[in-house]
């Protein structure tokens, strides 16, 4: 099982998005999605979880194409954090994280149970009765972090979608929330995020796609990926590899001329 998108591509107007993109998200894997802005990834990301129509291509989803699934099946398979969730009126958080059950059939003490976990592990319990709209951003993060987990609290395999959920965050919970990630996927979960913190990815991700202006430039491990030829074409950025204590740390180089 696993969710594969083949030859996609998409296109707005004049303007190529993506060109002829495939790739696999595996169950197990930590599968991270980087490359400079308006290369393409939100639109690859929404593509591959069935919130964007397929102009071009397709994706399987456990071998069957993701826009016969209905939709209440499809949110039982995969939940979706996206960088634009807005509510803003005033609802607890604790009710936020609820909206993950909504696809399933449990009865309410068991969705209690699964809301209260999920606030237990995103260290958010303080916020449960707090208004939504009243957190930091940060805060909000992570009460949607809790909701995605609590959509996917069933057996594995299941798809975790993250759009940068970790860009509010201050570095304590950044790597709390990766750290979670990693354990959802070592328990069989496919996890798949955009990040821009390259060291972040290099740390975390089983798997790392880059692309650049709508195209592939390499999938592999991150390794492989984050290299210096890579990222100076994706990016337009000299940098440095410093190994040490079996992690890559990813240093550009100074840039001369006005900051």
């Amino acid at each position: 099982m696993s969710l594969i998108g083949k030859n996609i591509s998409y296109q707005i107007g004049n303007r190529l998005i993506l060109e002829d993109i495939s790739i696999e998200i595996k169950p197990g894997e930590l599968h991270v999605l980087i490359g400079r802005n308006g290369a393409g990834k939100s639109t690859l990301f929404h593509i591959l979880c069935g919130d964007t129509k397929l102009q071009s291509g397709k994706v399987h989803c456990n071998e069957e194409e993701i826009e016969s699934i209905p939709k209440t099946e499809l949110a039982k398979l995969r939940a979706v954090f996206s960088q634009d969730t807005q509510i803003n009126f005033p609802i607890p958080s604790e009710q936020i994280i609820a909206l993950g059950r909504y696809p399933h059939i449990t009865d309410k003490l068991k969705n209690k149970e699964i809301v209260e976990a999920c606030l237990d592990i995103t260290s958010s319990t303080i916020l449960k009765h707090q208004h939504y709209p009243t957190l930091s951003g940060g805060e909000k993060q992570k009460i949607n972090f809790g909701r995605i987990l609590a959509q996917v609290w069933e057996t594995p395999p299941r798809y975790l979608f993250l759009d940068e959920p970790v860009s509010a965050q201050d570095i304590p919970n950044q790597y709390q929330t990766l750290n979670i990630c990693r354990h959802m996927a070592n328990k069989g979960y496919a996890v798949f995020m955009i990040l821009h913190d390259l060291n972040l990815a290099s740390q975390y991700a089983d798997r790392v796609t880059l692309i650049d202006k709508g195209k592939l430039i390499q999938s592999g491990t991150a390794e492989e990926v984050l290299t210096t030829k890579n990222l100076e074409i994706a990016f337009g950025i000299k940098t440095k590899i410093l190994k040490t204590n079996e992690i890559n740390f990813i240093i550009p180089e100074i840039i001369g001329g006005p900051i």
